[in-house]
């Protein structure tokens, strides 16, 4: 399953509002008949549209055009969608949680606590420190090559063009 890959738009979905240099903006990922689409909407539509049925969101800005690419991740984004992954049984979907899950590791935020079996298959035992709080998280046996690819989806989607390059040795 592929997602639909769209960098932040030029613009409010919802108003057509061109957004300028320095711009603060909302994107949002919703759940599209199994696959996550990006929507990007100005503070106006934002909060007067605003109807909670998307997946997940962040307020992001327009970078100015002097200025290098944004080069720090948003981890609390991160955090957020593997939660609300949590429970999801598509297996792309499953996927991305596995990954988000190494990353959130690399950084720090989860702590490998155990691998246990579980009806037959491998799961991770996460601790996150600063909520006391566990999650278990099912390896899908990912090849290195599977990793890249959601690792790149998940980077275009959420417009870290930088992740790619993070990501590169969390499996190793």
């Amino acid at each position: 399953m592929e997602w639909e890959i769209k960098r932040g738009a030029n613009g409010c979905l919802l108003c057509n509002k061109e957004f300028s240099e320095g711009e603060e903006y909302y994107s949002a990922l919703f759940d599209e008949n199994k696959a996550f689409a990006r929507k990007d909407f100005c503070p106006a539509c934002w909060h007067k549209g605003k109807e909670g049925r998307e997946f997940s969101f962040w307020k992001t800005k327009v970078p100015k055009k002097d200025k290098p690419a944004q080069t720090m991740i948003n981890i609390e984004v991160l955090l957020d969608l593997f939660i609300k992954l949590e429970g999801n049984n598509e297996n792309h979907q499953k996927n991305l949680r596995y990954v988000l899950a190494l990353y959130l590791i690399r950084k720090k935020v989860f702590k490998l606590k155990s691998l246990k079996r579980q009806d037959g298959e491998e799961v991770i035992v996460l601790s996150h420190p600063r909520e006391d709080r566990e999650f278990n998280v099912l390896n899908p046996r990912l090849k290195e090559e599977e990793i890249q690819s959601i690792t790149t989806e998940m980077s275009q989607l959420l417009n870290y063009s930088h992740l790619d390059h993070e990501v590169q040795n969390i499996a190793n």
